[in-house]
């Protein structure tokens, strides 16, 4: 909490320093826009960037594949840039020194908001006075923003609103992938059990994770190895192979997962292999590659072998 407080006082002073500049720079052009400048700027220490942080955690970072990591240069410039919009996140504080920053962003504040009211009320008489102008003199207009001003302008409020958008959204793109690669490592000898799953329950799949394992509901070969592979179900084909499609199986992964609400199901791609191979006799290959266990010779994205150890379903072994 204090980190947080800290944080946003820090941003907030920064904020308006570069208020502070964009008003210099249009000190000749219209009083309305420099009294919006100021308005917003007082605005800011109620709105904390935070909540444009956690905007972009929650739209997350656009990828093909869960496995995909941000490039590495977007993560290295997200890194240094919260070092410093974030520094008590970023630094540790120990508590006397979070209190001495604490005290010394109080005072910067105070005089902050002491001069940003001073200019509101300077912009306030200015725009007055300017409608006044305007209403004496029709042909009276106050000076326009040039090419580089409205430039600046455009290219800073973009700046100012994306960037805390594609860092959250960065973090959280990275938060998930570690999460992944424990899960990965935590469930590769995840024990599975399958079932038939009670018919006239429509096409519906579902997945429920706990701390205990993950439970996935009425759903076929197909479909399983395109969600754990995290793959479009259309990617994943084998011929003319009804057990493909038909039955459905209520799946139980029996196995510790580090974080229920986030679970990706890619986390059981190499025990669900290991599954289908060992019970069903069924292998995988992905752009040509085969997935360990499986035939090499055999050229089907998802095969079933020859003489099955185990039916699948009603119709033992068909093909």
């Amino acid at each position: 909490m204090l980190a947080g407080i800290i944080d946003h006082l820090w941003q907030s002073i920064a904020f308006a320093a570069i208020v502070f500049g964009v008003a210099y720079l249009t000190r000749r052009n219209s009083a309305a826009l420099r009294l919006w400048l100021w308005r917003i700027a007082a605005l800011k220490w109620l709105l904390p960037f935070g909540l444009l942080y956690a905007l972009g955690r929650w739209l997350g970072f656009p990828v093909r594949h869960s496995a995909i990591p941000p490039p590495a240069t977007l993560t290295e410039w997200v890194s240094t840039g919260l070092s410093i919009a974030t520094p008590a996140f970023a630094f540790d504080f120990k508590p006397l020194g979070a209190a001495l920053a604490l005290a010394l962003l109080g005072f910067a504040t105070a005089g902050c908001l002491w001069a940003i009211v001073r200019q509101l009320k300077a912009a306030q008489w200015l725009r007055d006075e300017e409608v006044a102008r305007m209403e004496a003199d029709f042909n009276f207009q106050a000076r326009p923003l040039n090419f580089w001003q409205s430039l600046l302008l455009a290219s800073g409020t973009l700046l100012t609103v994306s960037l805390p958008v594609v860092a959250g959204a960065t973090r959280d793109r990275q938060w998930r992938q570690e999460i992944l690669a424990i899960d990965q490592q935590a469930l590769v000898t995840a024990k599975i059990a399958m079932k038939e799953a009670p018919e006239g329950i429509g096409v519906l799949s579902r997945i429920t994770a706990n701390n205990d394992g993950v439970m996935i509901h009425n759903i076929n070969i197909k479909d399983l190895v395109s969600m754990v592979y995290g793959i479009d179900q259309f990617e994943v084909f084998g011929g003319a192979m009804p057990w493909l499609s038909f039955p459905r199986y209520d799946v139980s992964v029996t196995g510790p997962v580090h974080q229920p609400a986030v679970f990706d199901p890619y986390s059981l791609r190499q025990p669900v292999t290991n599954y289908l191979y060992a019970q069903f006799g069924v292998s995988i290959r992905v752009n040509g590659a085969c997935q360990k266990p499986c035939k090499d010779f055999e050229s089907f994205v998802i095969e079933r072998l020859r003489h099955c150890p185990r039916p699948l379903g009603r119709n033992a072994c068909d093909t």
